[in-house]
């Protein structure tokens, strides 16, 4: 049986990530909230019940928070490689390109992923590969239609 569901690049992109941090914010409300109750007095078996969790995960909520305050509720970061472009340099690159290739000096009149991984070893000194730099592009360029 065939489950591949065809999402509009748009709700795609956009809205899952958008999802996700909501999701990521509702989680730390839920765990404050389970532990506030058990600052007030109530049993973990009573909370647990109340919420569907396991009382040994609401006891580990419980001990986060006294460790690390409310900062030990929040989602703990996910693993992975960071990316090679921080954040000032996807802002700028962004707006390099809402120009044509042509305004910044070079002979192509579009944007395409060989360019794009020129561009990027030139003014930003980031070395990425050619399909990292295609598919950076298509991210990019949908982000910028978007908005």
């Amino acid at each position: 049986m065939n489950r591949n569901i065809n999402l509009d690049k748009k709700v795609n992109q956009e809205s899952i990530t958008d999802t996700s941090n909501q999701l990521s914010e509702i989680r730390f409300q839920h765990r404050l909230h389970c532990v506030t109750l058990i600052e007030q007095g109530c049993s973990y078996s009573q909370v647990s019940k109340w919420f569907g969790e396991h009382p040994r995960t609401i006891e580990r909520w419980v001990l986060n928070a006294k460790d690390c305050g409310i900062e030990g509720l929040k989602d703990e970061q996910k693993p992975g490689r960071p990316t090679k472009i921080r954040d000032d340099q996807a802002r700028a690159l962004k707006t390099d390109l809402t120009k044509l290739p042509t305004e910044l000096g070079y002979k192509a009149s579009t944007w395409n992923g060989k360019l794009l991984m020129t561009h990027l070893k030139n003014k930003y000194a980031v070395d990425l590969g050619l399909r990292q730099c295609q598919r950076l592009l298509n991210k990019l360029k949908d982000e910028l239609i978007l908005n």
